[in-house]
């Protein structure tokens, strides 16, 4: 009984992890997701792999390196949109 207990814990722990995870890659997801699509269409290969990880990259380095507050928040807001329409 006590495991079942702590299963269950741990599980629900798990899945709070997970939907953070996707709430926060949901953007880099999209993008990939819609390069594949279009690489398909064209039969241009495995664009779509290659193109989330570069998404996810430039956008998190542009949140590290600007200062200045308003951009921040329009690179924030870019990178949480999918997620919101995700959630």
């Amino acid at each position: 009984m006590v495991a079942v207990m702590f299963m269950s814990v741990a599980l629900t722990a798990l899945l709070c992890v997970l939907a953070y995870n996707l709430a926060v890659h949901a953007l880099p997801f999209m993008l990939g997701l819609t390069a594949a699509q279009f690489a398909y269409g064209t039969g241009a290969g495995l664009i779509g792999l290659f193109s989330a990880g570069p998404a996810f990259g430039i956008l998190a380095g542009l949140f590290e390196t600007i200062r200045s507050p308003v951009i921040r928040l329009i690179v924030a807001l870019i990178s949480a949109a999918p997620a919101a329409v995700a959630g």
